[in-house]
């Protein structure tokens, strides 16, 4: 069992290294990115909500739950020290070596390093069910919970607000994010779960997407000649 101040002590830990490799980062867009870090942990934490939402549906083991929810936290954490393609499984051997240095049983940490590396799969080279046949249960939830927060409310946000810094006008939005790797990014990853929870709130989130974009385009005109 993970005690309640062990757990404290891993999200501490994970706070505190975002912070400081994120502000000794080398990496353009983490420069760029004032707020990176505080950013990538307000993720963790989404993504944190998102798996306890998939664990209380899918009934979880009392073992089960708890290597996912110490994965979600770790998960990201070497998000700012090495290349973004090599970050799961950068975390994971990160993990492993923070985890037994708390004296953690190998055993857990193992279970926890494996869900974290798949996470960071390199996902599209075989189909959605294929590929979720050859991860772990834990590691499922962990890559769904991540997907939930590119998928919904959370993308929409992300992509208008990358639009504002282009200076995008409201009746441009539409087409300008129908374009955009937000969009991309949600129409793939959403069919990339596999519990019967995960694909219920992918499908919510994913509806709100478009149910937005569909009101915004009943709100306003593309016509640049209109009222003139």
């Amino acid at each position: 069992m993970i005690t309640a101040d062990q757990m404290q002590q891993i999200r501490d830990y994970v706070r505190n290294y975002l912070t400081e490799s994120a502000a000794t980062s080398t990496q353009p867009w983490v420069k760029a990115f004032p707020r990176a870090a505080e950013h990538r942990w307000h993720h963790t934490l989404n993504v944190f909500k998102n798996a306890e939402a998939i664990l209380a549906g899918e009934g979880a083991a009392p073992d089960s739950a708890e290597v996912v929810r110490v994965a979600v936290y770790l998960h990201d954490v070497s998000m700012f020290v090495c290349d973004h393609t090599v970050h799961g499984q950068v975390s994971a051997d990160m993990a492993e070596r923070y985890l037994l240095g708390m004296g953690l049983q190998p055993r857990f940490v193992a279970r926890v390093k494996r869900a974290i590396a798949e996470h960071g799969t390199d996902l599209g080279d075989i189909p959605p069910e294929e590929q979720g046949k050859q991860f772990s249960w834990e590691g499922k939830v962990v890559l769904e919970a991540d997907i939930l927060d590119k998928v919904g409310a959370m993308a929409v946000a992300s992509g208008l607000l990358m639009l504002g810094t282009k200076g995008t006008l409201q009746h441009e939005a539409r087409a300008e994010f129908l374009g955009s790797m937000t969009m991309e990014r949600a129409v793939f990853f959403k069919d990339y779960v596999w519990t019967h929870t995960g694909r219920r709130l992918a499908e919510q989130r994913f509806g709100f997407l478009l149910n937005f974009l569909d009101q915004l385009k009943e709100e306003t005109h593309d016509d640049e000649s209109a009222g003139r």
